[in-house]
């Protein structure tokens, strides 16, 4: 038996206890407040539209909300104030070997078209965080390779994951090739064009590959129109010899080959062909080969692209130029013996789809970037030209320019905060953002 004390004592307990389940349903829950970042800069350089001064970016759940001068600040919002600094996407490196083992990055490769650097990435070899402090957001890498195919390249973010698959911002973002580049520094021009011709040779194979499955994917087609039109007249006529009582024969299967399969996709123009050349001849075969075969075509490196810029912009196929300094690079080599720093800045002035990339001896010279931009500027390259040669031209030319590159509505926010512009000496990075988190920020001293 519950006395009247008691039983008076549980109803006040009920009573506490309803009013403070009722509180907390009334106050928001922490995980439902959206992640908001308000950065106040002195220059906003969007890269997509001109500079803005005393300008505001607003982030929220890891996307760019708003930019402009007039941005309104929500509340509860984290305010970063930059005044009198530049604010702007983070840099790309199209020309990376980060996250790949130095000896796999220097050696043979895949050597052939279906196998992808997605799948050989190793988070935890490399220090990338000091890439990542020099404001270098998104790298793309490609497998190495001479001469053939080497394999699919892809667009890594430097967001600290420690798996490989949340590394990848795009896989399969190009598909990698190579004529002209000299084994042990070494090389001839029959064995250039052993190189075309191989590579020729294996896109025609790739055309009668696809010939062939596109007739298999008919013959079934029709196969299957015809079974589905007799079970239908043998329900009709109610277990009676059908009109159409010819006995089909299903198509056989054309037996698949993993490497055309990838290359069809590169013929249909779903992966663009990425190839490496230096000489003016290999870069000739490389643009008639895109011409034969109507694929899409990146030039990498194209060394010597300054002497036939013209010809690269008639047939309007984007260049990603690298390095700008051959220091950036193992020397001597017998591809750069015709190297100008000037090359970005003629093929640009051509109105050539121009990125700049590091081509270094290993992953971590992927922050060296804006030095390499910074040395097309200084010979001769458009200084806004230039920045976006790291920024948003690589993202087109890979393809996640929808995601990353320039600062505007709906993009991740990936983005630097310096003290200066990135091409002035001495300009420090402050603090970098990955998907609207900091990652990076720099410590200053008393």
């Amino acid at each position: 038996m519950i006395d009247a004390k008691n039983a008076h004592l549980i109803r006040m307990i009920l009573l506490l206890s309803l009013l403070t389940a009722s509180a907390r349903a009334e106050r928001p829950a922490v995980e439902d407040k959206p992640d908001r970042i308000a950065i106040r800069a002195g220059t906003v350089l969007t890269i997509s539209t001109n500079p803005i001064q005393d300008g505001t970016v607003l982030i929220e759940n890891g996307a760019i909300r708003a930019v402009g001068r007039d941005v309104v600040v929500p509340d509860g919002a984290r305010v970063i104030h930059a005044k009198g600094k530049f604010v702007l996407p983070g840099f790309m490196d199209a020309q990376s070997s980060l996250y790949v083992m130095a000896g796999e990055a220097s050696g043979p490769g895949g050597g052939s078209a279906e196998w992808s650097v997605a799948d050989a990435l190793d988070p935890f070899i490399e220090r990338h965080e000091e890439v990542l402090r020099q404001g270098v957001t998104v790298v793309y890498v490609a497998p190495p390779g001479r001469g053939g195919f080497a394999g699919r390249g892809a667009v890594l973010s430097l967001n600290g994951a420690r798996t490989p698959e949340k590394l990848v911002l795009k896989a399969d973002a190009a598909v990698r090739a190579s004529i002209g580049v000299s084994a042990n520094n070494q090389s001839s021009s029959l064995a250039r064009l052993d190189d075309y011709a191989n590579l020729r040779e294996t896109l025609i194979e790739t055309q009668a590959y696809a010939q062939r499955q596109r007739r298999y994917r008919q013959a079934l087609a029709e196969y299957e129109k015809k079974k589905a039109e007799q079970e239908k007249e043998k329900k009709d006529d109610a277990g009676s010899k059908p009109k159409n009582s010819q006995e089909l024969k299903r198509p056989d299967k054309p037996r698949p080959n993993p490497t055309h399969e990838v290359l069809t996709r590169v013929l249909e123009k779903e992966i663009p062909l990425q190839i490496e050349v230096h000489r003016v001849g290999d870069i000739l075969n490389a643009l008639r080969l895109a011409e034969e075969f109507t694929f899409s075509l990146v030039l990498d490196r194209c060394t010597e692209g300054y002497l036939i810029a013209g010809e690269i912009a008639r047939c309007k196929v984007p260049v990603v130029v690298g390095p700008v300094s051959t220091s950036f690079a193992a020397m001597p080599r017998l591809e750069y013996r015709n190297h100008s720093p000037e090359n970005a800045a003629i093929l640009a002035a051509k109105g050539i789809q121009t990125a700049v990339g590091v081509s270094g001896r290993d992953g971590l010279s992927s922050k060296f970037i804006t030095l390499a931009a910074a040395l097309a500027a200084a010979n001769g390259m458009d200084r806004d030209s230039a920045l976006r040669a790291i920024t948003l031209t690589p993202a087109e030319i890979y393809g996640v320019a929808d995601r990353v590159g320039s600062l505007d509505v709906g993009k991740r926010a990936d983005l630097v905060i310096m003290t200066g512009h990135p091409f002035d000496a001495g300009s420090q990075v402050e603090m970098v953002l990955v998907g609207g988190k900091v990652v990076y920020e720099r410590k200053t001293t008393p």
